[in-house]
């Protein structure tokens, strides 16, 4: 029996709990602050690792961990491939892979060859069951309905016409940006001048598709909306600005709301539920880009735009405030070498790398190891065995039971991400304040950034409004599975 609320499911890029606080305080945000004031805020809810867009849509999408769903990153080396796979970290690294490449990832290959086919969108997921979804601008889309996605004149123009028209598969109900939409006015809106930016995928025209989704007959018995822009003040601007970032994303959902006869009738017709996908923490300035590729250049490293890669030692995939080393020619001891010179550079926080069933962290005050099934638990109901100083991961252990401060949820993420079969065989992570250089670096930083195990990266806001049902301690990972239970 199909619900009797509809489910609405905002996707925040880049929202930080300070910022919702902050605004809220100062009056700035009366939409937020209606959805929470009649429903619940959850101000930690913790991201996945690594702390960045395509791995953490991937899990708000799915409910998979990273080491299910199979996306380690914005940017990363596949081994089959033997080349660097880049989303659109920057137009730098967009430049260096081709146009041609870069419309072929984030059309395609991010969500038809990369996304893992063993987990199921909750796209895939409902409508298999007889729902009806739909999704405004998403990153991760997959669903079992084709289309035709319509590459812009410009990006034609531009590759000299090398990119064409393809076919992708998405709910049934779908819009992504200048890309695809469905007929009628809808599709004659995304003409409008005001809409250009990023190829309509922003937060303006998020708002639009979403409401004309909720005008139609019958609506969606779920619709994901995805707000990108706040990413990308909060980099420029900002780690947890909140103006213009979250009050320009209120009037969006001020929008939304008010094609309801009233606030009140919103919540009476829908569930609304609004997250984040992980937070920023504020960079350094122009000193703030750690060059490990510099501090490992007696190796030879791939870059980005070969294809393939070609006899070289290593490939080094920046993903901000986190970086992937892969081994591409393996040597004795070079794992180990790897990691003693990394960790002899102040600005790196810890350098992660498994062997077999054991994970391995090592900072510049100490080492631990920790593998699953141990008599040590999380508040999460995961069992460790832990050697070494938990110290060193700012954990507590209280007889038995595990408690994290600085690194939320620490052991349960590095095992996720290093489970990935696409993750590299070392994990560095930079130190507050601090980029790391690689492949898909930025040319220049900003004022903010994430990608880190680092709370401020790492926590996110959850509202939930309008469901008689709540959560406990929750992880992006649990917001899919809650929905789903909104429908049974």
């Amino acid at each position: 029996m199909p619900v009797r609320k509809k489910v609405i499911y905002m996707v925040i890029d880049s929202f930080h709990p300070r910022a919702l606080e902050h605004g809220i305080e100062q009056g700035l945000l009366p939409a937020f602050s209606f959805l929470i004031e009649n429903g619940r805020l959850y101000p930690d809810c913790i991201s996945g690792f690594p702390t960045v867009t395509p791995a953490c849509t991937a899990s708000l999408t799915t409910g998979a961990p990273p080491s299910l769903h199979g996306i380690p990153g914005i940017v990363w080396y596949h081994r089959g491939e033997r080349r660097i796979i880049d989303y659109g970290s920057n137009w730098y690294s967009i430049l260096r892979n081709g146009l041609v490449q870069a419309a072929q990832e984030y059309l395609f290959n991010l969500n038809h060859k990369h996304l893992g086919w063993q987990v199921r969108t909750i796209y895939e997921d409902l409508e298999s069951k007889g729902y009806f979804t739909a999704a405004s601008n998403p990153i991760i889309y997959r669903g079992n309905k084709e289309y035709l996605a319509q590459i812009p004149l410009l990006i034609k123009l531009v590759t000299l016409f090398q990119v064409d028209d393809r076919k992708i598969y998405g709910p049934k109900g779908f819009l992504l940006g200048k890309f695809y939409q469905p007929p009628g006015e809808l599709r004659q809106s995304v003409t409008d001048i005001r809409y250009w930016p990023r190829f309509a995928v922003n937060d303006r025209f998020s708002a639009r598709a979403a409401q004309w989704f909720l005008q139609q007959k019958p609506k969606p018995d779920l619709l994901t909306v995805y707000f990108p822009d706040t990413d990308k003040q909060a980099h420029k601007k900002d780690a947890d600005c909140c103006n213009p970032c979250l009050t320009k994303v209120d009037k969006r959902l001020q929008e939304l709301l008010n094609g309801f006869p009233s606030w009140q009738k919103a919540l009476e017709e829908c569930i609304f539920i609004v997250v984040g996908d992980h937070g920023q923490s504020t960079i350094q300035g122009r000193k703030s880009l750690v060059r490990i590729d510099k501090l490992l250049n007696f190796y030879s490293q791939a870059r980005i735009g070969e294809n393939p890669v070609e006899e070289k030692d290593i490939a080094i995939c920046s993903n901000e405030r986190l970086a992937y080393i892969y081994i591409l020619r393996y040597r004795p001891g070079m794992r180990r070498s790897i990691a003693e010179c990394l960790i002899k550079e102040p600005n790196v926080d810890q350098v992660i790398w498994q062997d077999q069933t054991c994970y391995y962290v090592v900072t510049s005050k100490g080492k631990l190891s920790f593998r699953k099934k141990g008599n040590l638990q999380d508040s999460y109901g995961n069992c460790w065995e832990i050697t070494g100083e938990p110290e060193i991961l700012d954990m507590k252990i209280e007889g038995n039971v595990i408690h994290y401060n600085t690194y939320p949820n620490a052991l349960e993420r590095i095992f996720h991400c290093l489970d990935n079969p696409n993750a590299g065989e070392l994990v560095v992570t930079a130190k507050p304040g601090y980029l790391l250089a690689g492949a898909g670096a930025p040319p220049w930083p900003g004022k903010g950034s994430h990608g880190s195990l680092y709370r401020e990266d790492s926590l996110v806001p959850l509202i939930i409004s309008g469901a008689s049902t709540t959560m406990e301690k929750p992880r992006i990972t649990d917001v899919v599975p809650f929905i789903k239970s909104l429908f049974h």
